[in-house]
């Protein structure tokens, strides 16, 4: 899948759409196909390590993600459509 990555904390001029694995699924976890990422000030801060807590590099910045649920988990089912803000 393709991913926006950070992998230095130097702001948003060290993000990199890169391919990477597809996730997995774990307990308490449902999987969703992000249709678009919208940008927030904590996204900001996390770019340039500025936001509590600070993630190990490389990560994938994005709190505010709509898309569609991959496959049944929980009370989610496939096909599902939301947004975690």
């Amino acid at each position: 899948m393709r991913a926006a990555l950070l992998t230095a904390f130097e702001g948003q001029d060290a993000l990199a759409v890169r391919e990477v694995p597809e996730p997995e699924a774990q307990e308490g976890q449902v999987l969703i196909d992000v249709e678009w990422a919208g940008v927030t000030f904590p996204d900001l801060l996390g770019t340039r390590g500025e936001y509590q807590p600070r993630p190990e590099l490389p990560f994938i910045p994005g709190w505010e993600v709509p898309g569609t649920v991959r496959a049944d988990s929980g009370v989610f089912r496939a096909g599902d459509r939301g947004t975690s803000a």
